[in-house]
């Protein structure tokens, strides 16, 4: 359990990282490349999002759990290898499309050329291998290395709009360089294995059936949005655009959670451990309540104060998204638990399909219905009610592998808790007569006190675990 801890911390750490990169670069960014360069990238950037989300198909899960089910190092190189190659022969087909839309592109082609190391760099893309061994340590520490000197280069480099160019080479040089160093430490632990054309299209059906509800996601956002345009503009876009941005930042601490889990439990599933796997889940569990409803309550408390600073006043209308959509927050954790670790992590991932279909195509259908006379917030309502659905179809499908009696205690204990950071954070935000940002700032840590206060009180079991694997990691530092 102290790995499966260690392991969640450090890829925390990266996702915080993530999120705390923009509140660096974009202000300068914006400054120097101005709107238009900066629209330009973000043009050229969704362009190329459509090709990688190709080349990475479902490799991150499907690799990680296949890695994970090996018993010895033979078995683990020959699963390497055929799923490796798979990746190679399925990433030339969207390569040789990509030459073919570059070709006839009359603009930005410069941009779309140098975009191919992005491509590469997803291609060679190997962390599915350590996450599946449970060695994320290593994953997180390149990846921080790396994203740190990207920023450096940048702050360097990046002068005025002309250096668009070098922008967006900076960024996918430092990802291809990043993903390249992870081969060194793979080399020496996997040889090199004879593999035939039956190994590696047996791949084919279960990373097509994974990828599926992947394919499904996107389908439903975008629909979504091109609804949301046609029948109320673009300003309701940017309105609805605006809070999912902010509720996906937030979603970064949870989905580590899933890659943590996933090889774990794809391992215990293999040598058939349902009592351990019984335990991981409520762990799990346990660990998901306790982040993802305080996340849920002091989002909507601190949604006011936050969107005047941090976007303005015109885009005020934002508050009430982001209210609405803050419990996504809550039923993706759940849905990363019963989805991710239990139905993916024991083979079962056409039900995983089914739930996430089930849920997207009632999202399009409350969208088409409300959109005329709700907007935005219809949108926003759809999406709630896809994620939403979605974690119930799989909590069904996954009953067998949960105590719920146990899950509802551990939600009541969990959401009195919660209520109580809501309160703290609306009283701060009510009563302090301070600017929205310093006021946002007092709510974040309120709220924060009062539950690691609340958590202190109920003696709360993985909070004593958490110390004490930080205070050993400390003592070792200390050694060293």
């Amino acid at each position: 359990m102290k790995k499966l801890i260690s392991n969640y911390l450090f890829t925390v750490m990266y996702q915080l990282l993530l999120i705390i990169t923009p509140f660096i670069t974009t202000p300068y960014i914006s400054r120097v490349l101005k709107p238009e360069g900066i629209g330009i990238e973000a043009y050229v950037t969704s362009i190329v999002q459509l090709f990688i989300v190709f080349i990475t198909l479902s490799f991150s899960l499907y690799g990680s759990r296949q890695i994970a089910s090996k018993q010895n190092q033979k078995e683990t190189s020959e699963e390497f290898w055929s799923i490796f190659f798979f990746k190679i022969l399925s990433s030339l087909i969207v390569i040789i499309f990509y030459f073919f839309f570059v070709n006839g592109s009359s603009e930005y082609k410069v941009l779309y050329l140098i975009n191919i190391i992005t491509l590469l760099a997803n291609i060679i893309d190997i962390s599915w291998y350590f996450f599946g061994k449970e060695q994320i340590k290593a994953i997180s520490i390149r990846n921080i290395l790396i994203k740190i000197i990207g920023i450096i280069l940048i702050f360097s480099f990046v002068k005025d709009y002309d250096d668009l160019d070098l922008y967006v080479l900076i960024s996918a040089g430092t990802l291809f360089i990043g993903q390249l160093i992870m081969w060194i430490p793979l080399l020496r632990e996997v040889s090199f294995a004879k593999i035939s054309f039956e190994n590696i299209s047996s791949h084919f059906k279960p990373i097509m059936i994974l990828f599926f509800p992947q394919i499904m996601i996107q389908i439903y956002v975008l629909a979504n949005k091109i609804i949301l345009g046609n029948e109320s503009g673009e300003v309701e876009v940017g309105y609805y655009n605006q809070a999912y941005k902010i509720i996906t930042i937030a979603l970064g601490v949870i989905s580590s959670l899933g890659s943590v889990m996933l090889p774990r439990m794809a391992a215990e599933f293999t040598r058939g451990n349902k009592a351990e796997m019984e335990k991981y889940v409520n762990f799990a569990l346990q660990l998901i309540l306790l982040i993802t409803l305080p996340m849920t309550l002091g989002m909507i408390g601190i949604a006011p104060n936050f969107v005047t600073w941090f976007l303005g006043n015109d885009f005020e209308p934002v508050t009430n998204l982001l209210i609405i959509m803050s419990p996504v927050i809550f039923f993706v954790g759940l849905a990363n638990v019963f989805g991710i670790q239990i139905l993916i992590g024991t083979n079962q991932q056409n039900k995983y399909s089914i739930a996430v279909t089930s849920g997207a195509i009632l999202s399009l259908i409350i969208n088409y219905v409300l959109i005329k006379p709700l907007a935005s917030t219809a949108t926003s309502i759809a999406l709630l009610v896809a994620e939403g659905v979605g974690a119930i179809i799989q909590i069904y499908f996954a009953k067998n592998y949960f105590n719920l009696k146990k899950f509802f205690q551990m939600f009541i204990k969990y959401f009195i808790l919660s209520a109580f950071v809501y309160l703290s954070v609306i009283l701060v935000g009510k009563y302090l007569p301070f600017s929205p940002l310093l006021i946002t700032f007092i709510q974040l840590s309120a709220g924060m006190i009062t539950y690691i206060i609340g958590l202190v009180i109920i003696k709360e079991p993985i909070i004593l675990r958490l110390y004490e694997t930080v205070k050993n990691k400390l003592r070792i530092g200390e050694r060293g």
